[in-house]
């Protein structure tokens, strides 16, 4: 089987659906499906059609998004190709124009990362199925006993408090300084994606206030998820993050505490407690909204690894 991916490529894997695109790939690859990735935002480019011509796939998979003008491009190339099309929906971008035209646009199938999604496409006549983002059990696992001071003093964090962590991007609307609330708790530790273009001004507002502020790419992100105690995901609107996010997903590997708001598929993928704590906003926090009893968020997301979701992947396009 060969598969044709429509995503983004890159080696610093800092955003969600460029992680999902490269692991996609890398696995289909390893478990002996001939895939190609090419990366839409060479679109423009002569080498990407010149790529693309070359390819004679029987699937071809688009991953970012979806918006309407990615699904009339899986639709052109699948006349063109004569191939099978699937489409993730990741972060769905549609205008009320282009919500009339996609139901003529659905590709073979549609994979959905929260079921208020699903509800959405298959109300539209797609075919569905729920496949959320994975996560690399063996890169993000829990902090080794006494290991946590020794990982605070090499990223230069303080070892007598409680450290929130979150890791996103620096967009004002992804509710970030809505975390500073957490400041009366412990010390706020924020890691931002550069590739995602940081918002200067909230940059600095968020160091005036306080708050360790990385912008730099973090290669190992992993230390700053053992070194940390809590892991907090403000996100509220659907425009600002993937339906799973993977920061949450890489946290509760690594056997960190929640504390979320009910974003996308969260409360789809996961039941609260054991670690994990749903809110509805960080704006007025409370103390009993941080603390836990028992934490067993490795177990939780242990049956999302990336194997078991490309395996899933493998057997839906043997399907269509």
């Amino acid at each position: 089987m060969k598969v044709c991916i429509l995503g983004e490529q890159s080696e610093k894997l800092d955003e969600g659906m460029k992680n999902f695109s490269v692991q996609l790939h890398n696995l289909l690859n390893e478990k002996g499906i001939e895939a190609t990735l090419l990366d839409l935002r060479e679109i423009g480019n002569f080498d990407f059609w010149k790529s693309l011509v070359h390819q004679d796939p029987d699937v071809i998979h688009l991953v970012p998004g979806p918006t309407a003008k990615g699904m009339f491009l899986l639709r052109v190339l699948s006349a063109m190709k004569q191939a099978k099309t699937v489409a993730t929906v990741t972060q769905p971008r549609f205008s009320k124009i282009s919500r009339m035209i996609t139901p003529h646009l659905a590709p073979d199938l549609m994979y959905v990362q929260s079921e208020r999604q699903r509800e959405r496409f298959e109300f539209n006549g797609s075919e569905t199925e729920f496949l959320p983002s994975g996560v690399d059990l063996s890169k993000f696992t829990p902090c080794d006993n006494g290991k946590q001071r020794e990982l605070r003093e090499e990223l230069g964090l303080p070892h007598d408090e409680r450290i929130f962590l979150h890791v996103g991007h620096f967009k004002r609307d992804r509710g970030v300084k809505t975390l500073l609330s957490l400041q009366k708790y412990g010390k706020l530790v924020i890691i931002g994606s550069p590739s995602t273009g940081p918002e200067a001004d909230l940059v600095n507002s968020l160091r005036q206030n306080g708050v360790t502020v990385v912008t730099d790419y973090v290669p190992d992100i992993q230390k700053y998820y053992r070194a940390s105690d809590t892991y907090v995901f403000p996100v509220t609107n659907e425009k600002n993050s993937i339906q799973a996010p993977l920061s949450v997903l890489e946290a509760m590997a690594c056997d960190l505490p929640v504390v979320s708001t009910r974003f996308g598929g969260l409360t789809d993928l996961f039941n609260e407690g054991e670690g994990l704590n749903f809110i509805s906003s960080f704006e007025d926090v409370k103390e009993q909204d941080i603390e836990f009893e028992t934490v067993k968020t490795r177990e939780k997301v242990s049956q999302y690894s990336w194997d078991a979701i490309v395996d899933q992947v493998i057997e839906s396009y043997k399907r269509i």
